[in-house]
């Protein structure tokens, strides 16, 4: 009976996640009319007010980060915090980010869960599989309105741990697991990655393309093949650091979701200015594998 009891355990995900949200589960928590649930919508105002999720709030990407010479980062805690509470965020609110699959809005939806994980807000899921899943299951709950939102008294905790820069980088290449969330054309260098001067990736980096993570209907992988993807592949366990980068932030936090949030890589960090800064940095160490795509 112990047996069977610990091949069972073995089989079970190592980490039980909330990270991504059905449409049923979603559906199902509002509709508890105490529900204390933010609902950010990622896509074009144009999209967005042709139909969405009721009480939906619009947003954009540019709220979130700042241009800094040629790449862009996080705001600042004082301005995360301002933006939460302009969506009606308290300290014991639930954020559910969505978006409507059009390109790269998934990568939108991650980098703003990752803005307010570092920041502090504890309960925090994206919709897996978007509006359209949302369509999918609840075709006649939609809205064009856009809803009035009650300013929110969430109080920003920055962990400072999680986001890096150049420097950090230096100081890690060859001592911990990097990985390169661009696509393999850009990881070995057979195109330039939009906005940097100069080809390859970090030494010592594994290419680790973040669209691989999910499947062609754009809903996420099960945990099992996302574990043989991050932990398998790369050889790693749960406590080890790992530093994610890609051109400028975007890829590397739909990745890093996964990693930390679904999978509980707690010591995973994120090179924010990634390519954009280290590739337009002439003393910064670069490999490159010339190769064609087809």
């Amino acid at each position: 009976m112990r047996q069977l009891l610990f091949i069972l355990l073995l089989s079970l995900p190592i980490f039980a996640s909330s990270a991504y949200i059905s449409a049923v589960d979603l559906a199902d928590e509002l509709s508890n009319p105490n529900h204390k649930i933010v609902l950010l919508d990622v896509t074009d105002k144009d999209e967005y007010n042709k139909a969405h999720i009721p009480n939906a709030i619009s947003t954009d990407i540019k709220k979130f980060r700042r241009s800094v010479l040629l790449y862009k980062e996080i705001k600042s805690p004082l301005e995360i915090q301002m933006l939460a509470r302009s969506y009606g965020i308290n300290n014991d609110t639930k954020v559910v980010i969505y978006d409507h699959g059009k390109k790269k809005e998934i990568l939108v939806a991650s980098y703003m869960a990752m803005a307010f994980i570092t920041h502090g807000v504890k309960d925090i899921a994206i919709l897996d599989g978007g509006f359209d899943a949302w369509i999918e299951e609840n075709e006649d709950l939609v809205s064009s309105k856009k809803p009035f939102v009650k300013f929110g008294d969430f109080t920003a905790k920055f962990d400072d741990s999680v986001i890096i820069n150049q420097s950090y980088i230096k100081k890690r290449i060859g001592k911990v697991t990097m990985l390169d969330s661009r696509p393999p054309r850009y990881y070995f260098g057979s195109l330039l990655s939009g906005g940097v001067e100069r080809y390859g990736h970090i030494p010592h980096a594994i290419s680790s393309f973040w669209g691989d993570k999910f499947n062609s209907d754009k809903y996420i992988r099960e945990t099992e093949v996302l574990e043989d993807m991050f932990i398998n592949a790369n050889n790693i366990s749960i406590d080890d650091e790992v530093i994610l980068y890609c051109t400028g932030g975007l890829e590397t936090a739909a990745n890093w979701y996964i990693l930390y949030q679904h999978l509980g890589f707690k010591n995973a960090k994120i090179y924010d200015g990634g390519m954009r800064d280290w590739g337009n940095t002439d003393s910064t160490p670069l490999v490159k594998y010339r190769w064609e795509c087809p």
